[in-house]
């Protein structure tokens, strides 16, 4: 027993000496972290790109809208498309655009003259009131509100999990623009 005892003894001074494999064991333990850092960061680069996309969207729409003196339904359909050709190389199926005319009056409050969205209906009633910003509000004046929506699907955030709502982004945009022409912009038919 006692011989098993020494050679037992000699062999974990000899293991305790041996730095050999050291690197490899530090390398296991600090690899994962280092992955999930990597793939964060680039998780959090690609959602900001895609956050920047959608308000270079919702400003490209008000400034195509605010050009002219009218608008109709089939314009502001095309704006979906716009939406659509601003957000390459990401995908933009999902995408959701509101376009709203807001008169403001004499006291500074604002109501919907015209409202549009991409399904063809009416998001806010005519003369209901808008909130606007307080700079914006300027008596006697005409806003177009332009409103994106998207939910940006994250790529690396554990894949293969259903039902996991950290998957979605809800990401929102909304630009407010003066018309460029005339007192207002009018919508022919919405």
């Amino acid at each position: 027993m006692t011989g098993f005892l020494i050679g037992l003894k000699r062999t974990a001074r000899r293991l305790r000496g041996d730095r050999a494999g050291v690197g490899a064991v530090e390398f296991a333990l600090i690899a994962p972290v280092l992955i999930i850092l990597y793939m964060g960061s680039l998780e959090i680069s690609i959602a900001m790109s895609v956050n920047k996309k959608l308000a270079r969207a919702s400003s490209t729409i008000a400034d195509l809208i605010t050009q002219g003196d009218s608008v109709d339904k089939a314009t502001l359909q095309s704006m979906l498309n716009v939406a659509q050709s601003v957000m390459t190389p990401f995908r933009s199926d999902g995408i959701k655009v509101k376009v709203t005319g807001i008169s403001i009056n004499g006291a500074g409050v604002g109501k919907a003259t015209w409202s549009w969205q991409q399904d063809g209906t009416k998001p806010y009633t005519t003369d209901s009131t808008q909130a606007l910003p307080t700079d914006l509000a300027i008596p006697d004046t005409f806003l177009v509100r332009t409103e994106v929506e998207f939910d940006h699907k994250l790529l690396l955030v554990m894949p293969g999990v259903e039902n996991l709502d950290i998957r979605n982004l809800h990401m929102k945009k909304t630009y407010h623009l003066r018309q460029r022409v005339g007192e207002k912009i009018l919508c022919t038919d919405c």
